[in-house]
């Protein structure tokens, strides 16, 4: 039994960085050039708010309970079915994002392979993916230490 929650920061790849700084810049510099040219629109500083709002700041384990942490609140999944957990840097490889982020501030909500099937995101870091697959979902998240992270799950798994 796991006495206390565990924490895993959720650290940004290069990629993430990019689009989320270009992206980021982009919305920024329509959202100002629409305010000079005298056609406001709040849309592109909403996309940017809302983006924002989504943002994988970590993850944390506790009993049965997997947390997501975000900007402002969690995403509880229920690993009490847990039935594999495996560190896989090319989890994403081939995935196409059917609902969601693809890149400003996390890759994060459904995306569909060919390898995984339907499952949902919630990475910063491609290289650091972690697939965690209970009763009835596959989940690919990207913790700072994915081989601890799988050795956690795991204990709790058979405790």
């Amino acid at each position: 039994m796991i006495e206390a929650a565990r924490y895993f920061n959720a650290p940004w790849g290069t990629l993430l960085k990019v689009i989320s700084i270009l992206g980021s810049l982009i919305l920024i510099g329509v959202f100002g050039s629409m305010i000079l040219s005298g056609r406001a629109s709040t849309l592109t500083a909403v996309i940017l708010f809302i983006s924002l709002l989504f943002t994988v700041r970590g993850y944390s384990i506790s009993e049965n309970i997997f947390r997501v942490r975000r900007l402002l609140w969690y995403t509880d999944i229920d690993i009490s079915m847990l039935q594999s957990v495996e560190y896989d840097p090319k989890a994403m490889t081939g995935s196409l994002r059917t609902f969601g982020n693809g890149g400003l501030f996390s890759f994060s909500g459904s995306y569909k392979s060919g390898k995984l099937g339907s499952f949902r995101a919630y990475v910063t870091d491609f290289r650091k993916c972690v697939v965690i697959t209970a009763a009835r979902q596959t989940v690919v998240v990207s913790p700072g230490n994915p081989e601890l992270f799988v050795e956690v799950l795991r204990n709790l798994k058979f405790q």
